[in-house]
């Protein structure tokens, strides 16, 4: 439903939908309903059950509350984009919006608690999430680094079969031949090699190679990736995933969406699932739930629903007549498609 809710009778409707919800969840600027009189205390004093989630770049105070922000700034504060450069090199920014991916997850697990204990106690809440904390809760341990060895901990960087990526016969893999100084982790790789008859596999046997430092010299790096792309060119990447794991090498093709909508793993579990969607005129192929229960079905609801396609529903729930919700629509405080 669209609802406008600067407007008396919009927030006549949104008080009355808040009157029987469970959870409100909203990303306004801090403050924006407040000036609206539409603060928490006027919600809970309509609904005392009702859990409200404010998803919101810094959170509601603080020094930073009322900046503007945006995935990219999130991520740079949260200390995100600095993990993955290398040295003295740029940050790099990771693709989509993670800051926003990373909050919205811990606002469901927020809201959740939340509502558990409002479920038992017949208290809401509200949950205040800020999308910079929540990326700061993703940085495994790098501000402790800091705090402990005043070390800033930034990407391996390229450390020759260490966790790197190479071009393969029809796309890319990703190999840690060794990790550390596992000499038997690199033997296994080394075999590998030899029973393919690899060529110069023999340059793999200097003992250099269990050294990280040199695995990290241009000198390291020149060597894997002539002796090892030159052979995963003559392979597909499936192939070279198959052989490598039956050596006991850490290999992985690195997949693309085809790759994955491909997947005979995924294939086998049912993980893809497809929707009709009759606004668009086709089905749309949606990734499924990433777990399986053992006594509950899991399964896709309805499409998006398009703008304004249940507001006459909606009204309807809450005794409006088809008339009163005709004027509504006709004075702009809701939209009906």
């Amino acid at each position: 439903m669209a609802l406008d809710i600067t407007k008396d009778q919009g927030k006549e409707v949104f008080l009355k939908l808040c009157k029987d919800a469970d959870i409100l969840l909203e990303s306004f600027a801090p403050g924006y309903l407040d000036s609206l009189g539409l603060s928490y205390n006027r919600l809970s004093a309509v609904n005392p059950k009702l859990v409200q989630t404010a998803i919101t770049p810094f959170g509601q105070f603080g020094p930073y509350a009322q900046y503007p922000g945006c995935d990219l700034t999130c991520s740079a504060l949260g200390g995100f984009l600095f993990l993955a450069g290398v040295d003295n090199e740029k940050p790099v920014r990771a693709c989509d919006n993670q800051a926003y991916r990373m909050a919205e997850a811990y606002a469901a697990v927020g809201s959740s608690i939340a509502l558990l204990f409002a479920k038992r106690t017949g208290v809401g809440q509200f949950v205040d999430v800020s999308c910079m904390e929540s990326t700061g809760m993703a940085l495994e341990n790098a501000a402790q680094y800091w705090d402990l060895e005043g070390a800033n901990r930034r990407g391996r960087g390229n450390e020759a079969g260490s966790a790197t990526v190479h071009p393969c016969k029809d796309g890319y893999i990703a190999i840690v031949a060794i990790m550390g100084k596992n000499k038997p982790m690199f033997d296994s790789f080394i075999k590998w090699m030899k029973d393919e008859n690899v060529e110069e596999w023999e340059a793999f046997q200097d003992p250099r190679w269990i050294e990280p430092n040199f695995r990290r010299s241009a000198e390291g790096n020149a060597i894997f990736a002539r002796v090892f792309e030159r052979f995963a060119m003559q392979h597909s990447k499936l192939s070279l995933y198959e052989k490598g794991q039956a050596q006991r090498v850490a290999i992985s093709p690195v997949s693309n969406g085809k790759d994955l909508l491909e997947n005979p793993q995924l294939k086998h579990r049912e993980f893809w699932k497809t929707l009709r969607h009759s606004n668009l005129g086709g089905d749309v192929t949606y990734p499924g739930a990433p777990y399986e229960f053992g006594e509950l079905e899991w399964r896709l609801g309805n499409p998006a629903p398009t703008l304004g396609q249940h507001s006459s529903e909606i009204l309807s729930s809450l005794g409006y007549s088809q008339k009163e919700i005709d004027l509504l629509a006709k004075e702009g405080i809701v939209y009906v498609a």
